[in-house]
């Protein structure tokens, strides 16, 4: 069986998990093809050290990857973050925004021996540019700011977008913060656009939203370009086995309505925030965003949330996956509910275990006809489990499913990849799903690969991840494409 070995590099990292428990900068792995490894930094509550990951192959392919960063505030789970693996550029754009409660943070790595030289701007929702500056990234380092701290010094509410442009290639990721009424520190990832972007006028879709029933969420739309952009979003129905899905009328901004038009000025963004009533029944599906004919299409990501018991518990970013014919992700499942061992102590039936994880996946089909989606199961080292299972989306449909639920026979606890392949053309987003110790649901999404991707040997980064300080990370890497290439 062929396998991809890759070498794994942890900078401003201290302990690092690997199976043994082990203190380390690097760890070397191999994966099989259609396999994965998992490995944990220690956590716990000593000193927070905060660095940045970095793989690196070895005459081979460079595997897909995410790592998963959890906080724990007094002893309880509160957020969890999946950073997924990333290339350099040289110049991108990234939503932004600030206020008392919400702020953006960026992650900047420099891997090169010399120091590198960032000039950012900050453009607001009225298209007007401000806060211009510069910093100077020392080699091979990192950096993690808010945009409301040095060098950036965003003051007051702020929405808008963060542009920038570096002297040498930088790994960038941006993180969503949010303080709950708790006073508990949610995060989630959000997309950095590379510039110049490879714009096209065609509709995209985000594959799951949330709204109802303590659910809400928020569409937000980056201009990438130097001109004016202009279209709609519709929320898609899920549809049925004999229903298409069809736009239906949720309240955004205050308005309601089946369809919401968008109007971007160069370099800036746009937050179609959904509001439901109180006692709103929960609706799932999908995002269409069309832009008007003649125009780009603009980047975009959307942000779903959940309020429960007072308080919002969780808040996970769906990005946008091109629709494809063969996908692979990594998913797990801890234990099967009602559990009565290995998912916490509590014997009933009813009440969901404190650490239970459970992979689920939301799918949307964007064509006009049916598309019959078949799932296969293999382990960490690449062995087929024999376990398939089929779904059937409705035309501009969408479908939602634990893969407890798509393969019950499936023995526990599991770790491995799942393989998703149709005749169609469909859109996936993996939600990794987990109760915390107060039995609040956290939502993380994962990343999805096309098999048909083409290969790199490129080093790829996590460009934060952190260790102590209540928080651990673990990462996650798979063979994302077909057949990836042994190297020893």
């Amino acid at each position: 069986m062929r396998k991809t070995t890759f070498f794994f590099l942890l900078l401003g990292i201290g302990n690092v998990t690997a199976f043994a428990q082990t203190s380390t900068s690097s760890v070397a792995f191999t994966t099989r093809d259609r396999g994965g490894v998992v490995v944990e930094t220690a956590g716990g509550t000593g000193a927070l050290t905060v660095g940045y990951g970095r793989v690196q192959p070895s005459s081979s392919t460079t595997p897909a990857g995410v790592a998963v960063f959890g906080l724990r505030q007094n002893g309880v789970l509160v957020s969890e973050a999946g950073v997924p693996g990333l290339f350099t550029m040289i110049s991108g754009r990234t939503y932004a925004e600030a206020s008392a409660l919400t702020n953006t943070g960026v992650a900047f790595v420099n891997s090169i021996p010399s120091p590198i030289n960032i000039i950012f701007n900050f453009t607001d929702q009225q298209g007007t540019d401000l806060g211009q500056g510069n910093f100077t990234l020392g080699a091979n380092s990192q950096i993690t700011k808010f945009i409301t701290e040095s060098p950036f010094r965003i003051s007051g509410n702020f929405a808008g977008t963060l542009t920038f442009s570096a002297s040498a290639p930088v790994a960038v990721i941006a993180l969503r913060t949010f303080i709950n009424e708790r006073s508990e520190f949610l995060m989630t990832t959000q997309p950095v656009t590379s510039l110049p972007d490879s714009l096209s006028g065609s509709p995209f879709t985000m594959a799951h939203f949330a709204y109802g029933g303590g659910w809400k969420t928020s569409v937000i739309l980056v201009n990438s370009s130097d001109a004016v952009l202009t279209g709609s979003v519709q929320f898609l129905s899920e549809g049925t086995a004999t229903v298409a899905g069809a736009p239906i009328s949720l309240s955004v901004n205050g308005g309601l309505a089946a369809s919401f038009s968008y109007n971007l000025r160069a370099r800036s963004s746009v937050k179609l925030e959904t509001t439901a009533p109180a006692g709103a029944a929960l609706q799932v599906g999908s995002v269409l965003v069309t832009p008007t004919a003649g125009t780009n299409s603009p980047a975009g990501f959307a942000v779903f949330s959940q309020f429960n018991n007072g308080a919002t518990v969780s808040q996970a970013t769906v990005q946008v996956q091109q629709p494809g014919n063969a996908f692979r992700s990594y998913v797990e499942v801890s234990c099967r509910v009602p559990a009565t061992v290995g998912c916490g102590v509590d014997p009933s039936p009813t009440v969901p275990k404190p650490g239970q994880i459970q992979s689920a996946l939301a799918i949307s089909n964007s064509s006009s006809t049916a598309a019959t989606l078949n799932l296969e199961l293999t382990l960490l080292d690449g062995t087929p489990t024999g376990l398939t299972a089929s779904v059937v989306v409705p035309p501009s449909g969408h479908v939602s499913r634990f893969i407890q639920e798509l393969f019950p026979t499936l023995s526990l606890p599991f770790r491995g990849i799942v393989r998703l392949s149709t005749g169609g053309q469909v859109s996936i987003v993996n939600e990794r799903t987990r109760y915390n110790e107060r039995a609040d649901l956290l939502i993380t999404t994962m990343p999805v690969t096309s098999e048909t991707s083409s290969s790199t040997s490129v080093d790829m980064f996590f460009p934060v991840v952190a260790d102590g300080g209540g928080y651990s990370t673990q990462f996650i890497l798979y063979s994302g494409i077909t057949g990836q290439s042994t190297i020893r």
